[in-house]
């Protein structure tokens, strides 16, 4: 497999010292300083989301979830791949929606599926070849769900809290994590630190789960008058501890980009304790143009930023990358005071891309609905 993948990579690699876009038959287009490695075509047709552990990546989609070895980041070696058909849950169609955040800790993987039924299954993934399914919950399954306190809880978008300390026995609560809270709902809910839940709501909000998990308490909001689309995922680096926080939000179906799409969005949390609110900084919107320029002329998903993920050396500001559908992966620099800029991208040839992950230092893993995983190295500065 290692050996299959290593000549993908090497068929695939793009020349140095070109400039402007390059485009070739199996890659796209891209910045000069975006290099194309290769693809892992196991994950093509609907990979969703993906999450590092040491040199571990556990990937899902909506008909399988897989574990990759990532020693060699180049090179991803597929231990093991799961397919949904160990039982009645899919209605037979070896179908699950959609599970877009991976909740795992290393140890076991939760997958909380909303659609044909909403049921969550948790996997024992100690033995990375052969993961066994342990737990199956046959009702509070949302569209995404979170890990919180080393797995030993789990937080449902649509606010339903589910009891994991005994994983072969999951227990839905009747207490909702929203209970008392300015909103009923959120896309996703990130545990930026144990015990400590962002969430991807309207409005955004900052909750402390670590003394009481069925009734968190509300630490900050953010004002959302000026977020245009749903809020979709965010990120607080340096476990909740700087200055930025970000957010994503999306806006589905949309053909153009015309300004009122979703938008990537970076806040002030350097004064949350005391005004217990976030600051808008700045908003950072795709644009429609004609792919050799590093924009696609329409799209298909939508003119959004989805999942994202910064930099090891983020310190109050930094590079980010960003999983943007059909604009691909789009690199951005936040300055200390908040500013976005775009400073790099690669826009694959019939990709729609759902989230970017740094892998080491220089290359990062792009999962696509349609392509499976692009490998990308980018050759910037940071």
């Amino acid at each position: 497999m290692r050996k299959l993948l290593a000549s993908i990579a090497c068929s695939c690699l793009l020349l140095g010292g070109l400039t402007g876009a390059t485009a070739g038959p199996t890659d796209g287009f891209n910045s000069e300083n975006v290099e194309y490695v290769g693809y892992v075509p196991f994950e093509a047709g609907t990979a969703t989301g993906a999450k590092a552990i040491g040199k571990y990546l556990y990937v899902t989609s909506w008909k399988d979830f897989s574990i990759y070895d990532i020693s060699d980041p180049e090179a991803p070696a597929l231990l093991s791949k799961t397919l949904f058909v160990e039982d009645t849950a899919d209605q037979g169609t070896g179908f699950r929606f959609e599970n877009e955040d991976v909740a795992t800790n290393g140890r076991i993987l939760v997958f909380s599926q909303q659609l044909p039924v909403a049921h969550v299954f948790v996997y024992d993934i100690e033995d990375k070849t052969n993961p066994v399914l342990i737990g199956h919950l046959t009702e509070g399954g949302a569209h995404t769900a979170e890990c919180l306190l080393d797995c030993k809880w789990l937080y449902g978008s649509n606010g339903n809290i589910i009891d994991l300390r005994d994983p072969t026995d999951p227990k839905l609560l009747e207490e909702k994590w929203t209970e008392g809270m300015p909103s009923d709902g959120s896309h996703d809910v990130n545990e930026v630190a144990p015990g400590l839940a962002l969430t991807s709501s309207r409005p955004i909000m900052l909750l402390n789960a670590r003394k009481d998990p069925t009734h968190p308490k509300l630490l900050a909001i953010g004002d959302d008058d000026a977020i245009t689309g749903g809020i979709h995922s965010n990120r607080w680096p340096n476990k909740g501890t700087d200055d930025i926080v970000m957010f994503s939000s999306e806006s589905n179906a949309t053909g153009r980009c015309t300004g009122d799409n979703g938008a990537f969005m970076t806040w002030d949390a350097s004064k949350y304790k005391k005004t217990h609110s976030f600051k808008l900084l700045d908003i950072f919107q795709l644009q429609s143009g004609t792919y050799s320029d590093g924009s696609p002329a329409v799209n298909g998903l939508g003119c959004s930023a989805h999942w994202f993920h910064e930099h090891r050396t983020f310190k109050d500001g930094g590079l980010v990358a960003l999983g943007s559908y059909e604009h691909g992966t789009r690199f951005v620099d936040i300055a200390s005071n908040g500013k976005i800029k775009e400073v790099g991208w690669f826009v694959p040839n019939g990709g729609s891309t759902s989230a970017a992950y740094w892998i080491n230092s220089r290359i990062v893993y792009a999962v696509d609905y349609s392509r499976g995983i692009d490998v990308l190295r980018y050759t910037g500065k940071f």
